[in-house]
């Protein structure tokens, strides 16, 4: 089959820029919504950072198959024109804060009254009673995520492959593409998207749960897993691998080939320290390949630790297509991850500013 196209004929205003709100209306685009990006005569603030010789890559990761319209909010026409847009859709993405969203008169209370049939999914960091400006990694940090992920001595972490404006992105795609889909649907909708209760649910998981519970999560254990021993990173003579090894059936295989110790999963866990020293001690005396090739053979999951040149080229060779797609300039556009039947959704690059959508 060819890749599902359930949202063509519906129209997306995206009022967003950086990751959140783009990656939402990318992914309403991909499944067939025509998206019209509204910029600030400056652009996404996306646009400045940094890039190869076609532009930006953040802009051009996040925006695909949309076309881009540049409407200056501070004049009174623009406004009016933003409007009529807004007015002649069935859904906007909005990740703007609620604050400026009120000076603008696209706030809830005034969406509802002023487009009643309109699908509206806005994307703050604390929700839309919540004036704070947020970030991707203020989310991590405020949502207990940092602090979940810090290093075994202590010190926070942040990821820096925004996992809270992804997710929020994901979440903000599929409420909207669900209410857009409901076909009785007679009024339009307020998708409110908290990016804290994104990074609780997603990023938190089980440890939302547990605190809930009233449990405490442990201090950050860095590449070490929180809930099994021994299972982490270790050192090989030509770089590093990760074994999830300290599910028990995992563990009775692998400490036969370490000379591992034997002990229940809590005790493990409770020593983790020494039984990583355990694996650390066999890894370290072999290559990646020949560790892996062992892992393999006992059915022990296991991956090679590689950095993005070596990488991406692996991932390539798995599917065609896989990752990117080349043009004839040289310039590369992202891929959707998925295969409908083999095939994947064709996205067109990312507009120029101010440019409908471009063809190949």
């Amino acid at each position: 089959m060819a890749a599902p196209r359930p949202l063509q004929g519906k129209r997306v205003i995206e009022l967003s820029q950086f990751i959140a709100g783009p990656t939402a209306a990318q992914l309403l685009a991909d499944f067939g919504a025509e998206v019209i990006k509204i910029e600030a005569p400056p652009g996404d603030g996306s646009r400045g950072l940094p890039g190869t010789a076609f532009g930006s890559v953040y802009t051009r990761s996040f925006n695909t198959s949309k076309e881009s319209v540049v409407i200056d909010t501070r004049q009174e026409a623009d406004r009016a024109k933003l409007f009529d847009l807004i007015g002649h859709a069935d859904a906007l993405v909005c990740n703007l804060a609620p604050g400026a969203l009120r000076r603008l008169e696209l706030d809830a209370a005034s969406i509802c009254r002023r487009f009643p049939r309109l699908i509206a999914t806005l994307v703050s960091g604390y929700g839309q009673q919540d004036d704070r400006t947020c970030m991707d990694t203020i989310a991590q940090c405020e949502s207990g995520f940092a602090w979940l992920n810090g290093a075994e001595g202590g010190s926070p972490r942040i990821s820096t492959s925004w996992p809270a404006d992804f997710f929020s992105g994901l979440y903000a795609a599929l409420s909207t593409a669900m209410a857009l889909a409901e076909t009785n649907r007679t009024e339009g909708c307020i998708i409110d998207i908290s990016m804290m209760e994104v990074a609780a649910a997603m990023l938190l998981g089980p440890a939302a749960l547990l605190v809930s519970e009233g449990g405490t999560p442990a201090p950050g254990t860095g590449n070490r897993d929180r809930a099994s021993a021994p299972s982490g990173i270790y050192p090989c003579q030509d770089g590093y691998v990760y074994i999830y090894g300290g599910l028990d059936p995992y563990w009775a295989k692998l400490k036969a080939v370490v000379g591992g110790s034997d002990a229940p999963a809590g005790e493990r866990l409770a020593r983790a320290e020494e039984f990583d020293r355990q694996v650390s001690a066999w890894t370290s005396q072999h290559s990646r390949e020949a560790v892996l090739s062992v892992m393999n053979e006992l059915a022990i999951p296991a991956g090679s630790v590689r950095d993005p040149m070596k990488a991406v080229e692996m991932i390539r060779n798995l599917r065609e297509g896989a990752v990117s797609r080349r043009l004839a300039s040289g310039e590369h556009v992202p891929s959707f991850p998925a295969l409908f039947d083999g095939e994947r959704i064709n996205r067109s690059p990312a507009p120029t500013l101010g440019g409908s959508r471009r063809a190949d």
